[in-house]
């Protein structure tokens, strides 16, 4: 074990290791981005994730392994990636730039091998063998059909690609946290994640306080070679301004934290909320939801209305919970209103992105192909079709690009685990999972960015470790219907358990 227990369930300790290994090898990355050819940046992101999975697979084989920070890393790219490419933009090449972006979810992947092929353990619980082979096929499913429409409809393989990315992170994220859940506890992963999250937030402090801070990191030159557009009085991108007007005629400057994008760092500094939470670290949470305050993340607030909804019904009583369902419901219609009065039209686009989804169903049954509609496709002139409406709307996008095959399995997805988190026996890993994963689907049907591997990895891996925590909890037994809880708090009717040791204080 790497940390130590702390009343409050934090600590800063680290895997110094593995820590000071990425680290450098993060380094290297950077350097032959921007200095060698591609080769040389291949060699040298081969090279690194050689050495860490290296590290893993001995950490695998150690009689008590813990591997959190192993799971970490893919956010830690993710955090910091804009960062460390814009020191070297200057000298990056297109074919350099679009590698360097993808390395996170490359080494997301490289990590999945390692862990499936560690298998299982010896006395893990069918219900999650079994869960992991439903997802596995799921998964084979999205990929077979996703390379079937590439050859049908013949859209940009680069846009394909990079729709599949965002397409296939849940099902990725949540597999990596179901093996993982054997090597790692999800509160050591939860701490890891609260130290990052506390790291983004003071950046996004500096960031946003700094005059010209982006401008002097070049920020513009690493957009522009993405194919983003930026503005040309301000050298930012448009997201970094919010499209509501408290004044008419000013739009608040958003805190971006260190993803340079306030969109990413909002859904990223929800999951750390939640994660602070969970701990009961009282400065992590309101340093997350100032920030979460200050980047004006939509994604973010609907993430802390679900939580609050499930928080009343497990820890008060059930007048309390509808009490607090029907402010819940009248501040978020207010807030609604709000932004149709004062916005440009942001939020406007990402309903009708979601609802056109539905509306050109009947005409595209099959879908567009991969790589044929949305934001992220959109990016690739030749492979975006602008006859689709679908965009700004991740669970839309893969209706317009996939049809009934990707409707089906994603809805046979999010159904299959909103089952099992509803069936967690331990409240406050219930109340953190249904938080969560209400907290994404909600965020995913109105923003496309959800899904990327950016945003959706941390939600999928506590979800995969907290699942399998509780599945390993019970041996052998299976899950039993009985064992979602009753509507309002958790009792020992629920469980057969005395209350006073299921429900603790938030």
């Amino acid at each position: 074990m790497h940390t130590t227990e702390t009343a409050s369930g934090f600590s800063p300790k680290l895997d110094t290791v593995p820590f000071l290994l990425f680290a450098a090898g993060l380094v290297l990355i950077t350097i032959t981005a921007g200095f060698g050819s591609g080769p040389m940046l291949y060699a040298a992101a081969g090279v690194v994730f050689f050495a860490v999975t290296v590290l893993l697979i001995r950490r695998l084989a150690a009689p008590k392994a813990e591997i959190s920070f192993f799971l970490i890393i893919p956010t830690i790219m993710s955090a910091t990636q804009n960062v460390y490419l814009t020191s070297v933009a200057d000298a990056l090449d297109s074919g350099r730039l679009q590698f360097a972006i993808i390395l996170n979810f490359m080494f997301s992947v490289a990590l999945y091998a390692v862990l499936a092929s560690a298998g299982t353990k010896p006395g893990f619980n069918p219900a999650l063998r079994k869960l992991i082979r439903t997802v596995t096929a799921s998964l084979a499913v999205l990929v077979f059909y996703g390379v079937a429409t590439v050859a049908l409809f013949q859209h940009e393989l680069a846009a394909a690609a990079a729709s599949s990315r965002n397409i296939m992170a849940p099902f990725l994220f949540l597999l990596i946290g179901l093996y993982a859940s054997a090597w790692a506890k999800h509160t050591v992963y939860l701490r890891y994640l609260v130290m990052l999250g506390g790291a983004a937030i003071i950046f996004g402090f500096i960031e946003a306080n700094t005059p010209e801070f982006w401008q002097s990191l070049d920020l513009r030159s690493l957009w522009e070679k993405k194919g983003i557009s930026v503005q040309q009085d301000s050298g930012l991108p448009k997201n970094f301004f919010a499209s509501e007007q408290i004044v008419p005629g000013e739009f608040l400057r958003r805190m971006a934290g260190p993803f340079a994008d306030p969109v990413n760092f909002g859904t990223f500094l929800f999951a750390v909320f939640m994660a602070s939470w969970y701990l009961k670290g009282w400065l992590s949470r309101i340093g997350a939801a100032v920030a979460i305050v200050l980047a004006v993340s939509k994604g973010a607030l609907l993430g802390l209305i679900v939580f609050f909804a499930f928080w009343t019904r497990y820890y008060a009583s059930r007048m309390s919970h509808l009490i607090a369902l029907l402010l819940l419901a009248a501040g978020a219609y207010n807030f609604y209103l709000f932004t149709i009065t004062s916005s440009t039209g942001s939020t406007t686009a990402h309903i009708d992105g979601f609802t056109a989804a539905f509306i050109e169903f009947p005409h595209h049954p099959l879908g567009r192909g991969l790589g044929s509609s949305g934001v992220l496709a959109g990016l690739f002139s030749e492979g975006s079709e602008s006859g689709s409406a679908v965009t700004e709307s991740g669970l839309g996008m893969v209706i317009g690009q996939l049809g009934i095959v990707g409707l089906i399995v994603y809805v046979a997805f999010f159904v299959q685990v909103s089952k099992y988190v509803l069936r967690i026996k331990d409240v406050r890993d219930r109340t953190l999972a249904a938080g969560l994963l209400g907290g994404f689907m909600l965020n995913a049907a109105f923003n496309e960015v959800a899904l990327s591997p950016n945003s959706a990895a941390p939600y999928f891996i506590i979800l995969g470790l907290v699942i399998g925590s509780d599945l390993a909890g019970r041996g052998e037994q299976s899950l039993d219907p009985a064992d979602r809880t009753s509507y309002g708090p958790a009792s020992s009717r629920d469980f057969g358990q005395p209350e006073s040791l299921r429900v603790e204080q938030a």
